[in-house]
């Protein structure tokens, strides 16, 4: 991927008693295309448009475990705060939240945006304004656990870290811009945790 990455960030993490580090790199994308965007069925805008904006990666880059202990996954919250056309004041903040899924995951009723063993994750948001004036896109990764046998087992926090984009309706000629990526601790993993058992009941997600 053709990314300026401004930020890689190392985060270290224990997963079944075993230690690990993850590198995150984040930056404006370049390359649309190198990004994928022409593989997405049904897009109905020009990749070239999506210059600029955030890309990120996040992969394990070492890890002392092996075989059954290598098996984690990924969740990732997006909290949107837009402002509609004709708040020049912006006093009427809209703030809306969900879990970004593929929708087949979404339909089988799995949270994980990817998981496996040792899995990477990969995001490049693109024109999500909606007809709003502002839009605000924050994105909370995790990593977590990912149960071994049952849905009766519990889903645990490893890691998290946040991210995102501010972008603005065309007529106001400002350019996207980048939120700075920040390393979280169990505290915003807690803080999403009723919206997440509300969405996923039938997964055991423990607070840190």
């Amino acid at each position: 991927m053709s990314v300026n990455f401004q930020t890689v960030q190392q985060i270290p993490f224990t997963l079944n008693d075993r230690r690990g580090r993850v590198a995150v790199s984040y930056g404006p994308g370049q390359d649309p295309v190198q990004a994928g965007f022409d593989a997405l069925p049904g897009l109905n805008f020009d990749p070239a448009l999506c210059l600029g904006y955030p890309v990120m990666q996040a992969q394990i880059e070492s890890y002392a475990g092996s075989g059954y202990r290598t098996l984690c996954g990924w969740i990732q919250i997006i909290t949107r705060e837009c402002y509609a056309k004709g708040d020049a004041e912006q006093s009427n903040l809209h703030r809306s939240r969900s879990i970004d899924l593929i929708p087949a995951m979404h339909q089988a009723g799995i949270p994980w945006v990817v998981y496996g063993n040792l899995p990477a994750i990969f995001d490049a948001p693109c024109l999500n304004l909606g007809g709003h004036a502002e839009l605000t896109w924050i994105a909370d990764t995790f990593m977590t656990t990912v149960p071994l046998r049952s849905r009766d087992e519990e889903v645990h926090w490893l890691l998290g870290f946040r991210w995102g984009y501010r972008e603005y309706d065309p007529a106001a000629g400002k350019p996207v811009e980048l939120l700075p990526l920040q390393v979280t601790d169990g505290t915003m993993w807690n803080h999403h945790l009723d919206f997440l058992r509300q969405e996923f009941g039938d997964w055991t997600f423990k607070q840190t």
